[in-house]
């Protein structure tokens, strides 16, 4: 894992080359009498990059004699570690020269002069570094023992027969997914044009195992003429090896091609470990365009999208081997640890067995390995807790099992090798919300800004290009036809590169089971498990770029030492207090702020000084109010406060309204009746429907803040100047506001949010969104390429521009108060995925989905709902609906009229009705119309759920 250093170093000297090369840097070094120095550190740099890159191809592929990749790790490892202090430096150099009176005045003189001496001392170090090297003749190694492509598989026997053993993920694991080997078969058999059938998964998965058993079944092979297996040697540079082997397995006559021999018999020809578009274009070029006389290619690989282009595109015939069900992992388990799969385990040994396989998600290279070490040690629960709680080392000594993962991370473009291993910095099962793990890859430096697109539509890329490889897993709750907004790593993958994190010197893990320093540099430090008056450790804080709590904060652990911090991250952390913030502002390179969840309640007004601050989230906190100095925090990006929309902001909206009626207020109740039968014009309430403790005061002069692409829930008061200054953000591709809607503000608002030529999710919330209805001419209307609306509070009937928005794919709505006649709008936007009707948003006492309508809905929410008495679906109405969700409408009919035609719902995989009060009737019929399902869904009542059959 010698890319780990390479990858790790290109990134910290791509972020060095950028702040050593503008301007402004040009002229502080020429006044610090530097200039030199700094263009000898970038043109070093610049070369130290380029070595950089020929390693990280060299190493992707494991080129280059033990000996020689030792030493040049070791010279890797020198490097990144200089080019992170040469940055270190620079990042000081670069804020101080944004200073102008620092660079020519007094007061600053001694820092001056510090700054310089410092780059000349690293200029120096440079130098050293480079002779060290020349003396151990390190370049040189490296460029003699580099292997050329494809030279080290020359070297293997040929592939007179499937040499499995050869291929990552391959060893025999003892089971015998009798159900995937049927499916596969089936998928063989299939008559067609498209003749390729892909089976992706990610390493470990048993992929090569699956499809030997499939390459070995007699009854399947007695129909073919011929048969071949291709491990595909990496790197494959050419058609000629895979048209070697094919030709030799295949015994194809001299004067033939394989093509045409495929074309003219029937033969089976297994492709294993194929890893990139580029290998498949290769081998494809050997192979026919189709199958006329019924041969058949089944290709193994860890990627979804290559599993797509090997199949054509044809989704039928790519098949994703999924993690081992827990009967099935069991099986498994007792077979390697007692060589009997049906073996009954005693209750104490059942409790330990399952905790181990929890860890191992279904993994069968994992449960294989775990239960290969546990069949030689005693059989006891102690034993078994034991190698639980050290899973990791054990995991980290198995070479099959390491050399699985392994190829997997060496097999990542450099770019994303950082990406990768960031995330060994969150906990084991921990959910990795999207928005959270991209701004902070971008707050690292790991995204480089493109030319062609944003940041985060780059980062996106890297998150997904990651899930396709298989290398992070989709949150269970995810669904493959919706955007994958949180993921996870998988435990054994994490306990691999944990470890290699550690071993860098990238991260240190402090919890109540490590309170010793490291002895090197700590570049992102964790504390977890932590008790806050617990005494810690004294660490040498200087060079951290990232600190992250899970858990309690210890106390005064966030100081002025912390100076080259760039990401501070304590969302979830217990019982932190505002007194915790006090140093903030001294921590000049922050670019992440994340306080999410916390009981913050204000922020210190230092706040101001942190001039690179990309994000500041405050969501779900008791933040309402922002510092004054805000707005000139000019580079930020995302501010993100108040409380988030989803169910509790109904329950929470609920309970503040019943609130102001227990307390009497008769303006607050006068408000209530006139806004209902007149809207916004006549009486005006004193506060939005969500009120201003659900969001955050909108800082006046905000258009001062012309990066902020998020902004949201901020509350926009009566007479404030915001709501008409919002439009000049025109960066925004979020937007929440929680307004005091007046005529003018609301009509402020929506010429504001007309202008939002990039806005991509809008959340408005106002006791009353009449104002929302006024606008009628084009400079009124929000921009029609939005592609989440989320409205909180009376509406009565949707506005004249709904049906414009024809890229509409998510809409939530609280309180609007709809009629049927709106839901048969909402049914015609024909890109609409999700739609949550929750808390009165909707009037009547019947709600339906008529015909044809909603086609391409996947996700349908209905709670809370006291009114409706029936949900009826129209045959031809929700065609693809993958989850209907029914919660606290317990006025619903007890009988089939109050769900009715759910049976025409085929695509469905959950059902969900809870909290309605008791419907014996309704739900016997749920069950009767569900079990004719060609694959019956999941049913969750309020009394049990219903598995799959």
């Amino acid at each position: 894992m010698e890319a780990t250093a390479v990858s790790l170093t290109r990134t910290v000297l791509d972020g060095v080359l950028g702040s050593a090369g503008t301007a402004m840097a040009d002229e502080a070094a020429l006044l610090l009498g530097v200039r030199g120095e700094v263009g000898f550190i970038r043109s070093e740099l610049q070369m130290m990059q380029s070595f950089l890159r020929v390693q990280s191809s060299a190493t992707r592929w494991g080129a280059g004699g033990g000996g020689c990749r030792d030493t040049v790790r070791t010279c890797v490892k020198q490097v990144r570690d200089l080019a992170c202090d040469l940055e270190d430096c620079l990042l000081d150099f670069t804020l101080h020269a944004s200073r102008s009176r620092w660079l020519r005045w007094g007061p600053g003189l001694a820092a001056r002069h510090r700054v310089a001496g410092r780059i000349q001392g690293l200029k120096a170090t440079v130098v050293e570094l480079n002779q060290r090297n020349e003396r151990y003749n390190v370049f040189a190694a490296a460029s003699h023992h580099g292997a050329t492509p494809g030279e080290e598989h020359h070297g293997q026997a040929d592939d007179d027969y499937p040499r499995a053993q050869l291929a990552p993920g391959s060893e025999r694991q003892d089971i015998e997914r009798a159900g995937e080997m049927d499916e596969l078969v089936k998928l063989v058999n299939k008559m067609g044009d498209a003749w390729v059938v892909s089976v992706w998964g990610m390493g470990g998965m048993g992929k090569s195992s699956l499809v030997r058993m499939l390459y070995n079944d007699m009854a399947l092979i007695d129909g073919f003429d011929g048969r071949a297996w291709v491990t595909v040697p990496h790197p494959l540079e050419s058609t000629d090896e895979v048209e070697r082997r094919l030709r030799k397995q295949l015994g194809v006559a001299p004067d033939r091609t394989v093509r045409a021999w495929l074309e003219e018999n029937r033969c089976l020809v297994v492709v294993d470990d194929v890893s990139s578009h580029e290998e498949w274009e290769l081998i494809s070029r050997c192979l026919p365009a189709n199958g006329p006389t019924g041969s058949r290619v089944v290709v193994t690989t860890r990627r979804d999208d290559v599993a797509r282009q090997c199949a054509g595109d044809v989704r039928e015939n790519v098949y994703e081997l999924k993690p081992l069900e827990d009967e099935e992992a069991r099986k498994l388990f007792c077979q390697k640890v007692y060589k009997d799969a049906g073996y009954k385990l005693m209750d104490d040994m059942m409790e330990q067995a399952n905790r181990i396989l929890e860890r191992c998600r279904g993994l069968p290279l994992a449960i294989a390995t775990i239960g290969g070490l546990l069949a030689n040690r005693p059989k006891t629960s102690r034993e078994w807790m034991d190698l639980r709680k050290h899973l990791g080392s054990e995991l980290e000594s198995d070479r099959d099992i390491k050399r699985v993962i392994t190829s997997s991370y060496d097999g990542l473009p450099y770019h994303l090798k950082c990406c990768f291993l960031y995330l060994s910095i969150f906990p084991e099962n921990h959910e990795i919300r999207l928005t959270r793990l991209l701004r902070r890859w971008i707050a690292e430096g790991y995204i480089t800004k493109p030319r062609d697109m944003s940041v985060e539509e780059l980062g996106r890329r890297y998150y997904n290009e990651l899930i396709s490889r298989s290398m992070i897993q989709p949150s269970e709750k995810a669904r493959a036809s919706m955007a994958v907004e949180r993921c996870r790593v998988h435990g054994v993958v994490l306990q691999i590169i944990l470890s290699q994190s550690i071993e860098e010197n990238q991260l240190f893990i402090m919890d109540k089971h490590c309170n010793e320093a490291p002895q090197g540099n700590i570049r992102h430090l964790v504390v977890t498990r932590w008790k806050k008056n617990e005494k810690m450790a004294s660490l040498n804080l200087s060079q951290v770029r990232s600190l992250t709590i899970f858990g309690r904060c210890p106390v005064s652990l966030i100081s002025s030492k912390l100076h080259f911090l760039r990401v501070l991250d304590l969302e979830d952390t217990l019982e932190l207090e505002n007194d915790d913030l006090k140093h903030i502002g001294e921590l000049h390179h922050l670019r992440y702020l994340g306080l999410r969840k916390t009981n913050i309640s204000r922020l210190p007004s230092s706040l101001e000084n942190l001039r690179f601050l990309e994000t500041l989230d405050v969501q779900d906190t008791k933040v309402t109010q922002l510092p004054v100095g805000i707005t000139k925090l000019e580079k930020l990006c995302h501010l993100v406060g108040g409380v988030n929309f989803a169910k509790d902001l109904a329950g929470k909206t609920r309970k503040n309204k019943e609130a102001s009626k227990c307390n009497g207020d008769p303006f607050e109740m006068l408000a209530d009746l006139v806004t209902g039968c007149y809207g916004y014009k006549q009486v005006e309430p004193s506060c939005s429907c969500c009120t201003c403790e659900f969001s955050v005061t909108a800082p006046e002069r905000i258009e001062k803040l012309r990066n902020l692409q998020v902004l949201g829930v901020v509350h926009i008061a009566r007479g404030s100047k915001v709501a008409k200054n919002l439009g000049e953000l025109t960066s925004l591709r979020r937007l929440g506001v929680d307004v005091d809607a007046t005529e003018e503000v609301g009509k402020d608002l929506c010429s504001s949010i007309s202008r939002l030529v990039h806005l991509e999710r809008l959340e408005v919330r106002s006791r009353s969104l009449e104002f929302l209805k006024e606008a009628r001419k084009a400079e009124e209307m929000p921009p029609k390429h939005l592609l989440s609306l989320r409205l909180c509070g009376r509406l009565g009937n949707l506005p004249g521009w709904m049906d414009r928005l024809k890229d509409l794919a998510k809409v939530k709505l609280i309180q609007t108060q709809l009629k049927q006649v709106d839901v048969e709008v909402m049914g015609k936007l024909r890109n609409l995925t999700l739609l949550a009707l929750w808390e009165e948003s909707f009037a009547e006492k019947t709600l339906c989905f008529g015909e044809g309508t909603f086609p391409k809905l996947k996700l349908l929410y209905i709670e809370g709902m006291e009114n409706i008495e029936s949900i009826q679906i129209k045959d031809g109405a929700l065609a693809v609906l993958e989850k209907l969700e029914v919660k606290k409408c317990v006025n619903l009919d007890d009988s089939k009229d109050g769900l009715s035609l759910v049976l025409v719902l085929q695509n469905l995989n959950e059902l969900v009705l809870t909290s309605c009060g008791d419907k014996p009737k309704l739900e016997k019929e749920l069950q009767k119309q569900i079990s004719g399902f060609k694959k019956r869904p999941k049913f969750i009542t309020g009394k049990s759920i219903v598995s799959r059959s």
